[in-house]
């Protein structure tokens, strides 16, 4: 039976490509594979890192939801992932806009 998936897990891809984990790991800690994690209901702030008039960066939100779904990992973060068995991540990749983090979620009268 085939079905349709918007993604695949780590041992399906290992088993379908015939490649090591090791392999896989190498590929997504040098950006030649993306790696998601599923997630539901968490709050996402979307935005763009400005700097100020000292060249210091800093972030400018223009949405906050909850997401479920796929989230797109830095390779810097996957890095850190298969190393050390844990990440804490403060962003994740988007088109959408510069940054993608999570946090949670404030009324624009608690800013």
């Amino acid at each position: 039976m085939h079905i349709d998936k918007s993604y695949f897990t780590l041992p399906e891809i290992l088993e379908r490509w015939q490649i090591t984990e090791a392999d896989l790991i190498y590929l997504a800690e040098n950006d030649k594979l993306r790696l998601s994690v599923r997630v539901f209901g968490v709050p996402i702030e979307f935005g763009d890192i400005e700097e100020d008039e000292r060249g210091e960066p800093y972030r400018v939100p223009w949405e906050q939801s909850c997401h479920s779904g796929l989230l797109d990992l830095h390779a810097r973060d996957v890095f850190q992932l298969f190393r050390c068995g844990e990440v804490h991540l403060e962003s994740f990749r988007t088109p959408k806009a510069t940054t993608r983090r999570p946090g949670a979620m404030r009324s624009p009268s608690s800013s």
